[in-house]
């Protein structure tokens, strides 16, 4: 809870920073932490749309599929890492998440 205040405040004060996509990937991973999956998905929502060719874009993608898992969204977690597979598919989370489809399909 605590490092998500500290990103808030980072965030609110320096919103131009080049920082920024990763103030709010690092926020929305201690909302992970905390169980707040609706802040978490904004805020990794914020980085793929705003920042759509940072490299924590990609990483963010599956931050919003691990939020969908949680809460029970099984197809939109779906949906996303397919996503993360179309749109960075030379990328570390691209293998990540053909993994977890693969995965998924087993089951």
């Amino acid at each position: 809870k605590e490092a998500a205040g500290a990103f808030d405040e980072f965030i609110r004060k320096y919103p131009q920073t080049t920082l920024a996509p990763n103030a709010h990937y690092w926020n929305a991973n201690a909302r992970y932490q905390t169980r707040d999956y609706r802040g978490a998905t904004e805020l990794f929502t914020k980085v793929t749309t705003a920042w759509p060719n940072d490299p924590k874009a990609p990483d963010a993608l599956l931050g919003i599929a691990n939020c969908q898992q949680e809460t029970g969204d099984a197809k939109g977690a779906r949906a996303t890492l397919e996503s993360v597979v179309a749109k960075y598919p030379g990328s570390q989370a691209a293998q990540m998440a053909k993994d977890r489809l693969k995965q998924a399909r087993r089951k």
